[in-house]
């Protein structure tokens, strides 16, 4: 330092500048840096996405099915086991007359017919089907002059004899009974084979 020059000024004499070498570190900082911005997101994406895409099929929304679809078996099952009521005039020619009974015309009962002579070899047999077993009230309509007896078989099995009570052959009556019935063709069997009978206007099965 004779000459009043700091030995990094000297000329013809320069020593390897620090800020040369630190270039490189700097750059692979900065590197790193920019390698972290890309790769640091997705690790801290919320596994929650309120906005989910196509690419996530676990987000991606559940299609609703339609309510008919989820309706149409409970539409089936009510239009197989509904039961109504069924009403069948004894004068109907799908029923079976045997014997002496005979149809006639009349003003006063529900149908404007009856069934009469129904005596010891005389019955009606009415015919339906029944869609839903179960059990059944069963109202027979009837018309008479005097105290008489009427038998009703259900399917073939042994009858049940019913005393009724009239005041006029013009005067509709009716008695009822419970019975359990099958679901399919049904046969009720009115008739009295130890006296004379009633006129059957009509059967309802409720």
């Amino acid at each position: 330092m004779t000459d009043g020059m700091s030995p990094d000024t000297s000329p013809g004499h320069q020593p390897p500048s620090r800020r040369r070498g630190q270039w490189p570190k700097i750059a692979v900082v900065a590197a790193g840096i920019a390698v972290a911005t890309v790769a640091v997101p997705p690790l801290i994406t919320p596994h929650h996405d309120p906005h989910p895409t196509a690419s996530s099929p676990a987000r991606q929304p559940v299609a609703i099915a339609p309510s008919v679809p989820s309706a149409a078996p409970s539409a089936a099952v009510s239009s197989a086991a509904r039961f109504t009521p069924i009403t069948i005039e004894a004068e109907d020619p799908r029923n079976t007359l045997s014997g002496g009974a005979a149809t006639t015309t009349c003003g006063t009962c529900r149908g404007g017919g009856r069934v009469r002579y129904i005596c010891l070899t005389c019955r009606v047999t009415v015919r339906t089907t029944v869609p839903v077993a179960g059990r059944r009230t069963v109202t027979v309509a009837y018309e008479t002059d005097g105290d008489r007896s009427l038998k009703v078989s259900v399917n073939g099995a042994p009858a049940r004899t019913w005393q009724v009570r009239g005041s006029a052959w013009t005067t509709p009556h009716s008695f009822r009974f419970t019975a359990d019935l099958p679901a399919g063709p049904l046969r009720l069997s009115l008739y009295n084979d130890e006296s004379p009978a009633p006129d059957v206007d009509q059967v309802v099965i409720s």
